[in-house]
């Protein structure tokens, strides 16, 4: 059996993005994102949580694209802004 070590690394992206969203139900779903001129399909939402410490919340998502990196997205609802916080990439 061959056990292959698998390194995962975080970078800070800290930008806003445009991003394609469902809202159903009372809830949002993040669809896909454009950053940086390159769209990223959202293939899976891993975790979401909300930060209610500010006046407005802050709605945040752990999404997996088609690439297979995971993003971490964040909507400021006071003015329905789109933040990419992070991103992290194998290797």
């Amino acid at each position: 059996m061959c056990l292959r070590q698998v390194t995962m690394r975080q970078e800070p992206i800290d930008e806003p993005v445009a991003v394609r969203a469902d809202f159903r139900g009372g809830a949002v779903t993040p669809i896909a994102f454009r950053l940086r001129g390159r769209e990223h399909r959202v293939v899976r939402v891993n975790a979401r949580w909300v930060d209610r410490v500010p006046r407005h919340p802050h709605f945040y998502f752990s999404v997996t694209a088609a690439s297979g990196d995971v993003y971490q997205l964040q909507l400021q609802s006071a003015d329905l802004l789109w933040w990419v916080d992070s991103v992290t990439l194998e290797g």
